[in-house]
């Protein structure tokens, strides 16, 4: 193409007379401030701006696109949670050490970088020991924004249990970090070796039952935009855990005595590989 009558060979025609005077500017200064000839100074400026307007798209692009999608990455931690006696500090050690350790519940997190034997390829993974005590479960979800993934275990021989593991899943499913990360979380119904274990079918309705229950007594004691933050399910159908939960919800049955833990494993291959 002939470059337009009074323009310079090599800039755009459509640029103003005013742009061209201040282009020209700074190759003048580029030319006096190097020692080069006027061609080249005037080649180098205009390198230069279309540089720095690449790299001003590309930002421009990058910002667009986390303010669309809205999600932030998550973290790497693998958080076990669950109601105290769950099996929570024995999963943890079983982990860690590949033995039975007799625990008590604690009011401490234990958090360590374990090597998983079963994970070939894939850690050390960050797992903490999240304490299950009502005072310390505050604590505990603050750690929600480092997580890769949540292991809940639930006590499946414990019925008494269920309704305060259902609450605490309210309150997970509704928590804002765990909204926008998408956390996935696994449902450990552990201590199937003992004859008392309740089924998955029966734990799975129980807690559907109890959520339910709550859905209707929060929803009549909130209004507005409070009331939607914290309402789980869909309006008008009864609540389902792995169909209307807000999250990636699976759920398996293991045993921390007998290390029979492959689901749990399973899930943390998928998370981390």
């Amino acid at each position: 193409l002939k470059p337009e009558r009074g323009s310079t060979p090599g800039l755009p025609a459509q640029a103003s007379p005013s742009d061209m005077e201040a282009i020209s500017g700074l190759a003048a200064g580029v030319e006096s401030s190097l020692g080069v000839g006027a061609n080249f100074a005037q080649v180098l400026t205009w390198l230069v701006i279309f540089s720095l307007g690449y790299l001003v798209l590309q930002l421009l692009q990058g910002l667009s696109k986390g303010g669309l999608t809205g999600r932030r990455s998550r973290g790497s931690a693998v958080l076990l949670f669950g109601q105290p006696g769950a099996g929570k500090t024995a999963l943890f050690f079983r982990l860690r050490d590949q033995e039975e350790v007799q625990s008590v519940s604690s009011l401490k997190a234990l958090r360590d970088k374990i090597s998983i034997q079963e994970l070939e390829g894939i850690g050390p993974l960050d797992v903490v020991d999240c304490p299950g005590h009502q005072r310390m479960k505050g604590k505990a979800e603050d750690l929600i924004k480092e997580a890769r993934c949540i292991v809940y275990l639930v006590d499946s021989e414990d019925k008494q249990r269920l309704k305060d593991v259902a609450e605490h899943l309210y309150e997970l499913m509704t928590n804002p970090e765990v909204l926008e990360l998408h956390m996935p979380i696994l449902l450990a119904f552990n201590k199937i070796d003992l004859p008392s274990a309740r089924t998955e079918k029966f734990i799975v309705d129980e807690i559907e039952r109890e959520i339910e229950m709550m859905r209707s007594s929060r929803g009549a004691t909130l209004e507005g935009q409070d009331q939607a933050d914290s309402y789980l399910g869909v309006d008008g159908e009864k609540f389902k855990l792995l169909e209307h939960a807000p999250c990636p919800v699976e759920i398996c049955r293991i045993s921390v005595k007998q290390a029979a833990l492959g689901p749990v494993f399973d899930f943390l291959r998928q998370q981390f590989s």
